[in-house]
């Protein structure tokens, strides 16, 4: 089978227009038609509710939380605020961890092409706020306070990236747990709301309860900041049950930063879905969260698309023919090259090698 590999320039390009241009457009005549028509809170419900971007439903009361918060915005005259909660940390089970890599290039020029046409529509534009949680993976996934600051800081570069080419009405910036506890607070209410919440887990639904044992599973560094290789299977496994159990604790009863997240001042964005936010994806084509994963390109017949990959699509990838291309748009460590894939990658058989599609 020939492999067609496209032109360096090409590559080049799109990268740049990813940075340079992912926020700035002009509104379609339909879209120009209902912002004239129906005034701005329903074009800015609809661009937010956009089935472009969309990738799952949302429920009556989300939407009717989403209408409050853009009608307060629109009364006010004042910036939509939206926030994305997430980790504050790169998977260690990547090469590129412990900073970003063009995962989260692709999963922030995703969420501005999302958010282009509130921007170009709405004059008092956007305020973007990813949220992250850095003191919780230190105490559930033993990663370290000096690898969780060089993600952080290596996101912040990046969006200052975009933000040179920015509209004057979009803002990103990132939020974190340090900005509502100490350290000393955060663990000490972490600590005294996971003894109440351990009573409580094994209630759970099953599939949820599941759910949060494997994310433990799957993001635990047993070599991080804590030597955790020598611990017996069996304290492994508790090692993951308390793990699952602060990720419910950190998420849902720390009250200063859910209020943040989920108090209705702010639109809940998340790549997946789930209650009160809406679930967009990561990219055009992945559903995978940009943090957990890592960013290629993937070449369909001449044009490229944005995939982010997880680790074990990463691994299931490896035989997959690629060509390498060398990249200097950002002095970042984990982006000074791109991988583009030659083909449609197919994963819907968990097991398998992935298939390569035609289209």
């Amino acid at each position: 089978m020939k492999v067609e590999s496209p032109p360096a320039e090409s590559v080049v390009l799109h990268l740049r227009e990813r940075l340079e241009k992912s926020a700035v457009r002009t509104l379609t005549p339909q879209e120009q038609a209902v912002l004239d028509g129906e005034g701005q809170k329903a074009f800015i419900i609809k661009q937010l509710l956009s089935k472009k971007f969309r990738k799952w439903s949302v429920d009556a009361d989300t939407q009717q939380n989403i209408s409050r918060t853009v009608e307060a915005a629109v009364r006010e005259q004042k910036p939509l605020q939206l926030v994305h909660p997430m980790g504050g940390y790169k998977i260690w089970r990547l090469p590129s961890s412990p900073e970003v890599d063009w995962a989260e290039f692709f999963g922030i020029s995703h969420i501005l092409q999302y958010l282009s046409g509130i921007a170009a529509g709405y004059a008092p534009g956007v305020h973007m706020q990813f949220f992250m949680y850095t003191f919780l993976p230190q105490r559930h996934d033993n990663l370290s306070a000096e690898d969780i600051e060089r993600y952080v800081g290596s996101f912040q570069a990046m969006l200052d990236a975009f933000g040179k080419h920015l509209p004057a009405n979009v803002k990103l910036s990132i939020v974190r747990d340090a900005a509502f506890y100490t350290r000393e607070e955060y663990f000490s209410l972490l600590d005294e709301r996971f003894e109440m919440m351990e009573m409580g887990f094994n209630d759970f639904p099953q599939k949820q309860r599941d759910t949060f044992l494997t994310w433990a599973r799957q993001n635990i560094k047993w070599d991080g900041a804590e030597d955790w290789t020598r611990l017996s299977e069996a304290e492994k496994e508790e090692k993951i049950r308390r793990g699952a159990i602060y990720e419910v604790v950190g998420i849902y009863t720390m009250e200063k930063t859910a209020e943040f997240i989920m108090g209705g001042e702010r639109v809940v964005l998340f790549v997946s879905p789930g209650n009160n936010s809406i679930g967009i994806g990561s990219t055009k084509s992945s559903r995978a969260k940009f943090w957990v994963g890592t960013g290629i390109l993937e070449n369909r017949d001449g044009e490229l698309y944005d995939l982010v990959l997880t680790p074990s699509q990463w691994e299931r990838t490896a035989d997959v023919p690629r060509t390498v291309f060398e990249s200097d748009l950002l002095p970042l460590r984990n982006l000074g090259r791109i991988e583009v894939v030659h083909h449609r990658l197919d994963f819907s058989q968990p097991n398998a090698e992935p298939q390569l599609g035609t289209g």
